[in-house]
C-alpha cells in the first residue's frame, strides 16, 4: 500500500536530515570553540601585571570585601588594636585627619608607620563605639576601588579635676582609595573629615555585681 511503502522512505530521509544537522552543529561548535577559548584565556602579560595595574571592574565579592574592610577599621579603632590596624593599609598609605568637610586641608600622615602611630590618639578616650552609617563603594578596576562613607563615633573621655566624664558624639566622613594586593583589599588613601559634634555628660552604668 502507498502508505506503508512511504514509511521506510520517510524514516530514511529523516535519518539523513538528522545526521546532516548533527554534523553541521558539530562543525559550528568546532568553529566557535577557539574564539571562546581565546576570549576567556588569561594572557601571560595579564598574569604578570603588578597588583596596582589596570583591569576590568571587580565583582560583588570585591564590594563585600571592601565593606568588611571598613567595618574592621572601626573595630580596630575601638579596640585600639594596632596589629589589626596595620593590616588594613598599604605600606605607602596616606592618611589625612581632621580635614575640612569638603576633604581639603587637614594633617597628613604618610607611610604605614605614621598611619599606625596615629592610632595613639585613641588613648585620649577610655571607650569608644564607631558605627558605619552608610557607604558608597565603586570598584573601578580589577585592583582598584574608591569609597565614600559616613560613620558616627561615640567617644568617652574620662573625668578630670575640672570636668566630669564626657561623651563626645561625632559625625565622620571618610573618602578612600583602595587597592587589591595578593588577593586582599587595603586602604591606600584615606581622608578623615569630622562633620558635626556634640558633647554630653556621661551617665554611670550600674553593673549588678
Amino acid at each position: 500500500m502507498p502508505t506503508t511503502d512511504f514509511v521506510p522512505e520517510r524514516r530514511r530521509m529523516l535519518t539523513m536530515l538528522g545526521t546532516g544537522a548533527a554534523v553541521a552543529g558539530l562543525g559550528a561548535l568546532a568553529s566557535t570553540a577557539p574564539a571562546t577559548a581565546a576570549s576567556t584565556a588569561v594572557s601571560s602579560e595579564e598574569l604578570s601585571t603588578a597588583s596596582y595595574g589596570p583591569g576590568p571592574a571587580g565583582s560583588a565579592e570585591d564590594e563585600l570585601a571592601i565593606n568588611r574592610l571598613l567595618e574592621t577599621y572601626l573595630f580596630a579603632v575601638d579596640t585600639k588594636d594596632k596589629t589589626v590596624f596595620r593590616t588594613l593599609f598599604t605600606d605607602d598609605a596616606v592618611l589625612t585627619v581632621m580635614a575640612h568637610p569638603d576633604g581639603t586641608a587637614g594633617i597628613v600622615k604618610s607611610g604605614i608607620e605614621a598611619v599606625v602611630a596615629n592610632l595613639d590618639g585613641a588613648a585620649a578616650w577610655g571607650y569608644s563605639t564607631h558605627v558605619t552609617a552608610n557607604a558608597l563603594v565603586r570598584v573601578t578596576g580589577r585592583y582598584t576601588a574608591t569609597g565614600d562613607s559616613h560613620a558616627t563615633a561615640q567617644l568617652v573621655y574620662p573625668a578630670t579635676a575640672t570636668a566630669p566624664e564626657t561623651v563626645v558624639v561625632r559625625g565622620i566622613r571618610y573618602r578612600d582609595e583602595y587597592v587589591k594586593s595578593a588577593g586582599v583589599w587595603k586602604i591606600r588613601k584615606r581622608v578623615f573629615s569630622p562633620l558635626w559634634q556634640y558633647n554630653g555628660t556621661a551617665v554611670p552604668i550600674n553593673y549588678p555585681n
